[in-house]
């Protein structure tokens, strides 16, 4: 499987990464153990997670960490992963109230390393921003961090384009290199006009290609798949397009992403592949080290998942 090297160039990151939101919830233990040992038995190594992951139903908290971290244990496979997770989220019952002060930062990272069960983690990520807080003291945190050996290397997830070039700019100030990764909502297909369910994500656009492109910085690519939009889009017999309900009927289903699905049908069936296959190869062609985070829910959806990363070597 294709790799990029992170951090000071020692973090072996997949092009195809575990997302593993709800995990320990509506993915129960036993199945999400299930996925980890297929990803890694097909030669996955980097494991997505963050503090937050499935706070936002009932139940025990940080479940997806601590299933992580019982699962590493359980398999004694702490060195032969990359494990990556997020701090710093808002406040769950209201997304405009930050919690990016230093002292959240780092509660959240001793947290997660506790849930993980783990000295370090290999990625860490603040999982939003708050655009009136200076880069400058993100870039002192995260560094300060790597100084104690909590983390390797670092990104910041949800930021925009000119926030990474902020950042970049106050890291180089004082005497850092550039942030090494972004994480950012990309797929082939896009958001549907009008359907943007949550202001605080970064989606993909022209000028932050451009940026990637130029920059040549790690892009962690969340919601790939756009919900299943390529696997999941039928056709009546007179040809009309359709979908079940559901997230990704609501977020996805407009005439501009069915018109990418014809264009790519017509190439799919000439490499005797899936649509949605083609699409996360297309992506992984991006001119710049690219990793699809993928959150499978069976082990059939993992599976063909990982298809078009067997052949991305």
């Amino acid at each position: 499987m294709r790799e990029f090297l992170l951090g000071d160039g020692d973090i072996p990151v997949s092009c195809i990464t575990l997302g593993t939101d709800y995990y320990g919830k509506t993915v129960p233990k036993e199945r999400a153990f299930e996925l980890l040992d297929v990803y890694t038995g097909c030669g996955g190594k980097s494991i997505d997670t963050a503090h937050v992951y499935s706070d936002y139903l009932p139940g025990e908290r940080h479940s997806s960490e601590k299933t992580i971290g019982e699962w590493l244990r359980s398999r004694r496979a702490r060195q032969n992963v990359v494990l990556a997770t997020k701090g710093g989220f808002p406040a769950l019952d209201d997304y405009s109230v930050s919690r990016l002060t230093p002292a959240e930062i780092r509660s959240d990272l001793e947290e997660s390393l506790s849930c993980l069960g783990v000295d370090y983690v290999d990625i860490y990520w603040l999982h939003r921003d708050d655009p009136e807080k200076d880069c400058g003291m993100f870039v002192e945190v995260l560094e300060g961090f790597k100084k104690e050996g909590l983390i390797r290397s670092y990104g910041l997830s949800n930021f925009t384009a000119s926030r990474v070039r902020e950042a970049d700019r106050e890291a180089v100030k004082r005497g850092f290199g550039p942030v090494p990764a972004v994480q950012i909502k990309w797929g082939l297909a896009k958001t549907a006009p009008g359907r943007v369910y949550d202001r605080t994500l970064a989606e993909m656009d022209d000028g932050y290609f451009r940026f990637l492109e130029k920059s040549g910085k790690a892009l962690f690519a969340y919601s790939s798949q756009a919900k299943g939009f390529f696997s999941k889009l039928r056709f009546d017999e007179e040809g009309n397009p359709f979908m079940e309900p559901g997230k990704c009927r609501d977020r996805y289903f407009c005439g501009e992403n069915i018109e990418l699905y014809k264009r790519l049908s017509g190439e799919a069936r000439l490499r005797g592949m899936p649509v949605a296959e083609l699409a996360m190869r297309k992506m992984l062609e991006a001119p710049f080290p690219v990793t699809l985070i993928v959150g499978s829910r069976t082990r059939e959806q993992l599976e063909a998942s990982m298809r078009a990363a067997w052949d991305a070597s």
